[in-house]
C-alpha cells in the first residue's frame, strides 16, 4: 500500500457550491451524493438522442412528400429536428433530474450564474480572443491539411431567413446546450469516475470520499482531455471529419473545461462558448453583407 498522501481536491471547499452534501448535522443527508455521475450523463445524452429522432420522425412524416425529392426541404427538416430536439430534451430534463437529485436542475449541474455575472466581460473577451485565435489557426492548418469548404452548418445558409435563424440559434442556444451536456453533465461525471477508480481503498480515503464532493486535480485534467475528444467527435460530421478542423476545435474545448472548473460554473463556460461561436457567425454575417450575398460563402 502506498504511503503517499491523498491527492487534495481542486480549490477550497465552498459550502455554497457544495449542493450535493449538507454540512449542517441537523439536516445532513449522510454520505455525500456526487451528481451528476455517469448514469445521469448517459441518461441526459440518451434523452437528447431520443428527442432528436422523435422530432425528426414527426417532421419527416409531415413533409414526406417533398423531403426525399427536395434537398433544401431535407436540410431544413434535419436542422429543425436538431433544434426542436434540444428544446424538447431540456423541457423534459428540467423536471426529471430534480426528481433524481432532490435539487433544482441548475443547482445540480453547477450552473452558478453569479460567477458568470461577476466576470462577464472577461469571459466574453476570452471567448472572442479564443475564436480569433482558432480562425487564425485554421488558416495555418490549411497550409498543411485541406479543410472542407462546404460544411453542414454553412449548407444551412441557403437564404437570408435560414441564415438568420441558424445564426441566432447557433450563437446562443446551441452553445448553452452543449455546455450543459458536456461541462454540466459529462465533465464532472467522468472526473468522479476517475477519482473512484483511482482512490486507495483505505479508511481515510473512503472517509474523504464520503464527506466531500470535490474532485482531484488529476480527475479534472483527465476528464477535460477525454470529454474534449468526445466534444470534438460530435462535430465530426459537420466538419466532414477533417483532421485539421477537428484539431483546431480541440483547444477551445479544453478552455471551456478550464473555465468550468476554475469558476465552478457552467454559466461561465457558456458565456465563453457563446462569444466564441458568435464571432464566427458575425464574420459570416459581415462577409455576406448581412446575408444578402450568400454566394460569397463559396469563395
Amino acid at each position: 500500500m502506498s504511503d503517499l498522501p491523498l491527492p487534495k481536491p481542486v480549490g477550497h471547499h465552498d459550502q455554497a457550491l457544495d449542493v450535493q452534501h449538507d454540512t449542517d448535522p441537523a439536516h445532513d443527508h449522510g454520505v455525500a451524493r456526487r451528481i451528476p455521475h455517469l448514469g445521469h450523463a448517459l441518461l441526459f445524452f440518451a434523452l437528447t438522442i431520443a428527442c432528436f429522432f422523435g422530432v425528426a420522425i414527426v417532421l419527416f412524416l409531415a413533409f414526406h412528400r417533398t423531403v426525399f425529392s427536395n434537398n433544401d426541404v431535407k436540410l431544413y427538416v434535419s436542422g429543425a429536428s436538431q433544434l426542436l430536439g434540444y428544446v424538447l430534451a431540456l423541457a423534459v430534463s428540467f423536471p426529471l433530474f430534480p426528481l433524481l437529485w432532490q435539487r433544482s436542475f441548475l443547482d445540480g449541474i453547477h450552473w452558478t450564474w453569479r460567477q458568470a455575472r461577476l466576470h462577464w466581460w472577461q469571459l466574453l473577451a476570452l471567448g472572442f480572443a479564443l475564436s480569433g485565435l482558432a480562425q487564425v489557426g485554421e488558416h495555418v492548418v490549411e497550409h498543411f491539411v485541406k479543410l472542407p469548404k462546404e460544411t453542414e452548418i454553412l449548407s444551412l445558409f441557403r437564404n437570408p431567413v435560414s441564415a438568420w435563424v441558424t445564426t441566432i440559434f447557433g450563437s446562443l442556444f446551441v452553445p448553452v446546450y452543449e455546455e450543459i451536456g458536456f461541462r454540466g453533465f459529462l465533465l464532472p461525471a467522468v472526473a468522479t469516475a476517475y477519482d473512484w477508480l483511482s482512490m486507495e481503498r483505505t479508511p481515510a480515503a473512503v472517509q474523504r470520499w464520503q464527506q466531500t464532493t470535490d474532485q482531484t486535480r488529476g480527475a479534472w485534467i483527465f476528464s477535460s482531455i477525454v470529454t474534449s475528444a468526445l466534444f470534438v467527435s460530435i462535430h465530426g460530421p459537420q466538419l466532414h471529419w477533417s483532421v485539421g478542423a477537428l484539431t483546431v476545435l480541440y483547444l477551445p474545448s479544453l478552455v471551456f473545461c478550464y473555465v468550468r472548473v476554475r469558476f465552478r460554473s457552467v454559466a461561465a463556460a457558456g458565456l465563453v462558448h457563446i462569444a466564441y461561436d458568435s464571432l464566427i457567425f458575425l464574420e459570416i454575417c459581415i462577409s455576406t453583407g448581412a446575408f444578402r450575398h450568400l454566394e460569397r460563402l463559396g469563395n
